[in-house]
């Protein structure tokens, strides 16, 4: 019996450690898992086949996971309190997504996530004081949680003191995407959603009268070409995405590049040498890990894939994580290479129309938070006895639970 028809994205070891389950899947570049019931597209060139035609792949509804696994009856009630769900950007096509997406682009353009340079490094260093004399650090929670926590807080105009608030929210919101929580999560993560609501309408309705300058007075006072502001609705599902953009996976790739660092000594050490390669190790950190592994698309209309015949209705998943190691892209593809010219072609951001808006945000992250660790700290290591190394359960991202590292002051 092959990998592919063993195993299933489903199980969690292959989540645990899925190279070797990437690799039997671009051996069959469009693969049906009859365990999820999906599609799922492994490789580079179909990847960005699939990205480029929005009018037969397409995003309206496409993350919804209940046909493949029905909430429990509580949190349908729950979800009768809430405001209706809309797709606003990462589940909707054109001409809809075009018109939303002019609407907030311009805070996440290059020039506008310059200006946020100074404020960043200044987190990273407040957040790297709180345990530098120590020597010692759970990675995720003391370092790769609170920097990209506190950067969107401050864009949206929520205090940071909400910190935790804003994390119980952004895994509410990822958590029943992953298809790999209980009942009783599911459950759970519907009421986080009903108070994250009631902040956010709260504070929007505040941005009418008082505006400020920061996103959520942005999204408040938005209007298309033809004069035409954002529903209450639209405005909370644009809060939500960019409260999971903004830091679910920025969290996963600082930790994730912490652990790359630690794991490739000679590319650690001509980091340190050449701290003008940074961009391309947040790159790398992107495409090796991909903290955002996959997402689905629909098929709208009947069509041939791959030499497959997909009915209309067909869900496909593309893995973006395959897609990444894929070595008919990318030379020694399960290397990390900090020279590597092409590692920005990843599509560890999607591509095309939905190329993740957060994607600069994340990269000046990155970069800032690794330039300032490496110029603050040296000798990295893993905490004896301390790691197992597991990642949170998902089908959809990828994240450790928690890296304790040792290190040095420089």
């Amino acid at each position: 019996m092959s990998l592919l028809e063993e195993k299933s994205l489903a199980d969690a070891d292959v989540q645990e450690n899925p190279v070797a389950y990437y690799r039997a899947l671009r051996q069959e570049p469009l693969h049906w898992d009859p365990r999820l019931g999906v599609y799922i597209c492994s490789t580079y060139a179909l990847m960005r086949e699939i990205l480029r035609d929005p009018d037969t792949f397409s995003s309206v509804d496409s993350q919804s996971v209940e046909g493949m696994r029905p909430p429990p009856p509580e949190v349908v009630a729950i979800r009768r309190q809430l405001l209706p769900p809309v797709n606003t950007l990462v589940t909707n096509d054109p001409p809809s997504h075009t018109r939303i997406r002019k609407m907030v682009d311009e805070p996440f353009r290059p020039r506008a996530i310059e200006t946020l340079r100074t404020g960043i490094r200044e987190i990273v260093n407040e957040t790297l004081d709180a345990f530098l004399e120590r020597g010692e650090a759970d990675v995720v929670a003391e370092f790769a949680i609170p920097i990209p926590i506190k950067v969107i807080a401050d864009m949206l105009g929520i205090p940071r003191q909400m910190a935790p608030e804003i994390k119980a929210w952004s895994d509410a919101s990822v958590d029943p995407l992953g298809m790999m929580v209980s009942d009783a999560r599911l459950i759970e993560c519907a009421r986080i959603i009903k108070s994250f609501q009631d902040y956010i309408v709260a504070e929007l309705e505040e941005r009418r009268v008082r505006p400020r300058d920061d996103l959520l007075t942005r999204l408040v006072e938005a209007r298309d070409e033809d004069g035409a502001g954002f529903t209450v609705p639209e405005m909370l599902s644009l809060t939500q995405q960019f409260l999971v953009a903004g830091n679910e996976t920025t969290t996963n790739a600082i930790a994730a590049g912490v652990q790359l660092l630690i794991d490739n000594p000679v590319q650690y050490a001509e980091l340190e040498r050449r701290p003008d390669r940074l961009m391309t190790f947040a790159n790398e950190i992107l495409r090796l890990e991909s903290p955002a592994a996959g997402l689905f698309r629909v098929v709208r209309r009947d069509t041939t894939l791959a030499g497959k015949a997909l009915p209309a209705g067909s869900r496909i998943m593309l893995r973006f994580a395959a897609a990444n190691r894929d070595p008919g892209k990318y030379a020694n593809a399960d290397d990390l290479d900090v020279h590597r010219s092409n590692a920005g072609t990843h599509v560890g951001f999607g591509a095309g129309i939905h190329h993740c808006i957060g994607a600069n945000l994340a990269r000046e992250e990155l970069v800032q938070t690794f330039d300032i660790l490496l110029a603050r700290v040296k000798n990295l290591a893993y905490k004896p006895g301390a790691n197992d190394f597991r990642h949170h359960p998902s089908m959809i991202l990828r994240g450790l639970e928690r890296l304790e590292v040792t290190f040095q002051q420089r």
